[in-house]
């Protein structure tokens, strides 16, 4: 690999994740360490990312770590499509015959519905589309959590669907999320993060679904802890810089 186009990756590699270790650019690129020292020193003199202590920061990471805006749910299917359909290979494979599952709102845990097992399951959702999508399988007891439709998600929010997510045990919740900062796992907005945070509660097992351009990232509302969390599905191809980042708190499939 060319040194130019080394420094290239390295950049955009800093600029995808916000902040990197040397040693985790190294392990990525296959390359030594002291190589990228090096490179760190140049990019920093030409103003392409900031040195820091160990690694390196990009130049906007501390306006970049806030969302925005949030996209609706038909324009969520279109982003990261391949590593959400890996996730959810993972996910589905975790379910156990006769078990009660919770299935949250998100595309990522939408990509689940076509590999569920065909096995007998009672299934409780917030999400229209999911539910949708579940109807016509018969093997299936359904249970769609009503309440007050928010369009931008597909989702059922609002006391309604929290007092009747509070009454209901379940085996299993997968839950989505918009960022994981830290400990910290986030969302836009606060009804369906409070609608979430009961169904991880009322669960056995809690399963968080999040590809890893969310690791760094934050939202406008943190509706749990990610070391609550039993395990994060992360498609199998992600960064080991963000697989540790969210190892630091809980462990990762995939």
């Amino acid at each position: 690999m060319i040194k130019a186009e080394r420094q290239e990756r390295i950049v955009g590699v800093v600029e995808k994740l916000g902040s990197i270790s040397v040693h985790g650019i190294a392990e990525q690129l296959g390359v030594s360490e002291m190589t990228v020292r090096r490179d760190l020193e140049e990019l920093s003199r030409k103003d392409q990312l900031i040195r820091v202590h160990g690694g390196a920061r990009s130049l906007s990471a501390d306006e970049r770590s806030m969302l925005r805006r949030e996209f609706t749910h038909s324009e969520k299917r279109s982003i990261n499509a391949d590593e959400k359909r890996a996730i959810a290979h993972i996910a589905a494979s975790v379910i156990e015959e006769r078990e009660t599952v919770y299935l949250g709102t998100g595309t990522t845990v939408e990509q689940m519905v076509p590999l569920l097992p065909r096995i007998p399951l009672r299934i409780i959702t917030n999400s229209l589309s999911v539910f949708n999508l579940l109807e016509g399988r018969s093997e299936f007891e359904l249970c769609l959590v009503g309440g007050m439709y928010r369009r931008r998600t597909s989702a059922f929010v609002g006391p309604v669907a929290e007092d009747m997510v509070s009454s209901l045990g379940t085996d299993i919740a997968f839950i989505g999320a918009n960022g994981i900062q830290g400990n910290a796992v986030t969302t836009s907005n606060m009804e369906e993060g409070k609608l979430q945070q009961l169904a991880l509660d009322m669960a056995d097992r809690r399963i968080l679904v999040a590809d890893s351009s969310k690791v760094g990232k934050r939202d406008f509302f943190s509706f749990y802890r990610l070391s609550d969390f039993d395990a994060v599905v992360m498609e199998p191809d992600a960064s080991q810089e963000a697989r540790n980042a969210v190892e630091e708190h809980t462990r990762v499939l995939g």
